[in-house]
């Protein structure tokens, strides 16, 4: 994929194996530390998301990864909602506004927060739907691969997400000095 290649010329990384290695590590500490926040909005936030993920087969890697994805924003007490979206097929063209944004267009009869199985996901920059893809992890790859490469500016809403990707999983940390504290905080906890 030519953005993966534009990717590894910036930073010298394969991004897709280098992101999933990482992720790899870290999902089951960032499972665990999920389990352990139950107070307050965002804790019944990343509650809903491990009873989605208690309900999944536990030896499939990839709702593993979906979950601490998925699960991430809420711990680091920033809002997803308006960047990750599910819809049903019918809802997608109302979905796919925002600047930057993922929309998950998925089967199930109820929308859930999580979007362990997709139909296709829509990734979206400035209103247009740029590329999709099936997986919701691969997209989000993608997502970051793009606002990275393009030198957008982290949404406000999810930048220490992002930066937890950019960081702490693909060690890309331009220079700067230290993590902002959340961040740093979870860094330690991952340790």
């Amino acid at each position: 994929m030519q953005l993966y290649s534009e990717f590894h010329r910036i930073t010298n990384l394969n991004l897709p194996s280098t992101f999933y290695a990482s992720l790899d590590k870290y999902t089951p500490q960032l499972l665990q530390l999920y389990k352990k926040r139950k107070t307050g909005t965002f804790g019944q936030k990343m509650e809903a998301v491990m009873m989605a993920f208690e309900e999944r087969d536990k030896n499939d890697i990839c709702a593993a990864r979906i979950a601490a994805l998925a699960g991430l924003p809420h711990y680091l007490k920033e809002d997803s909602a308006e960047v990750f979206r599910n819809c049903k097929e019918d809802d997608l063209e109302a979905a796919q506004e925002g600047e930057v944004v993922l929309v998950a267009v998925v089967n199930q009869e109820e929308v859930l927060q999580v979007p362990f199985e997709t139909q296709h996901v829509s990734i979206v920059l400035e209103d247009m739907v740029v590329m999709s893809h099936r997986s919701w992890t691969d997209s989000l790859v993608i997502l970051f691969a793009l606002v990275y490469a393009l030198h957008l500016k982290y949404l406000d809403k999810l930048s220490a997400f992002f930066e937890f990707i950019q960081v702490i999983l693909l060690d890309l940390d331009d220079g700067r000095k230290q993590l902002r504290p959340k961040l740093q905080a979870l860094k330690n906890e991952l340790e």
